[in-house]
């Protein structure tokens, strides 16, 4: 069984989740031992393909033309995940998810990384789907003193720090992290990610970064997460929308308490379990309060993030993607 795993435009989507998914399943099936390659050129027995594109939809017909089954990741479920991005998605969010279907719909099966977005597909007729995790690297993604002190040194960092990684965009909570950050100016808050100006606009959340309070700062896109976040305390995260979020699974692994807005995407976390969630900014406030002033409270929440993100680890993704694989070329169901 040779498999194979496509991305278009990999090079132009390296600083997205997209590409560290993508990439995450390339490693656990290298760990899992499957043949593989990564050209659509090449001979397979299974086209998998991770971004609807002109090129992907190229290969998703020459394939379905030779007999080959198709498999389409979605880390994209339409509007929901488009409205509050990129400059004008908004307007363009219910044309994308059509779009998106007509591709998705093309496909043998869809795998996506959580039951949510499981059921949204389902819901429009789409499938078969799959949930298969964009998983975690544990032996990568592990807390390291000495690491750990070497890039609180080179960010410049003191104190109980609180952070949030991901494109700079409304939908990903950055109005609602600062809010917060402004009632609790005895913590610093550091944001890592891209930052994309014109192409992601927008004049509120432009004004609002550039009022921050001086216990806020945006580093941009970092080469090393792990070090980055590593450096840092607690993961506060208040999206409004993600199927499932990789910065969550990497910070779990790297033993960060986390602060979560209350969304079904979120639903395998527990609140007061392995995580403190809220919706509101009072109550995201208290919750970092709480973990940064109560020793116990933050090991107990540690302790089980950790235990969710082990659910995930690459070794567990790679079994499950072959046993995906070898029961589509057979023709079965899940």
């Amino acid at each position: 069984m040779r498999i194979c795993v496509y991305l278009e435009t990999a090079d132009l989507l390296r600083k997205s989740g997209i590409y560290r998914a993508y990439a995450n399943h390339l490693e656990a099936l290298r760990r899992a031992g499957a043949d593989f390659t990564t050209d659509p050129r090449d001979r397979y027995d299974l086209l998998h393909i991770h971004w609807p594109g002109p090129r992907s939809f190229r290969y998703l017909k020459r394939a379905r033309k030779r007999g080959i089954p198709v498999v389409v990741h979605a880390h994209s479920i339409g509007r929901y995940d488009l409205v509050g991005s990129f400059t004008a998605t908004d307007l363009i969010a219910p044309m994308y998810e059509w779009l998106l279907d007509r591709f998705y719909a093309r496909a043998d099966a869809l795998f996506v990384p959580s039951e949510f977005a499981a059921e949204m597909l389902g819901k429009r007729g789409l499938g078969p789907v799959y949930v298969v995790s964009n998983g975690v690297d544990l032996s990568r993604f592990r807390p390291d003193p000495q690491r750990r002190e070497e890039w609180r040194r080179r960010l410049g960092l003191e104190g109980f720090v609180v952070y949030c990684a991901g494109n700079v965009l409304p939908r990903k909570g950055v109005m609602d992290f600062i809010a917060v950050a402004e009632r609790l100016p005895r913590y610093e808050f550091v944001w890592f990610g891209q930052r994309w100006g014109p192409l992601a606009f927008h004049p509120r959340m432009e004004r609002r970064i550039r009022r921050a309070p001086r216990n806020v700062r945006f580093v941009g896109f970092v080469d090393d997460p792990v070090g980055a976040y590593d450096a840092c305390d607690l993961f506060f995260f208040p999206t409004w929308g993600e199927t499932q979020s990789l910065v969550v699974l990497e910070a779990a692994a790297l033993g960060k308490p986390l602060v979560l807005r209350d969304i079904v995407a979120f639903s395998a976390l527990e609140d007061g379990i392995n995580c403190l969630k809220s919706n509101t900014v009072r109550g995201f406030a208290e919750a970092i309060a709480a973990i940064a002033e109560n020793g116990a409270l933050r090991e107990r929440l540690v302790a089980e993030a950790r235990e969710f993100a082990r659910k995930h680890d690459l070794t567990e993704v790679g079994r499950r993607l072959l046993d995906l694989y070898g029961k589509i070329i057979g023709g079965e169901g899940e």
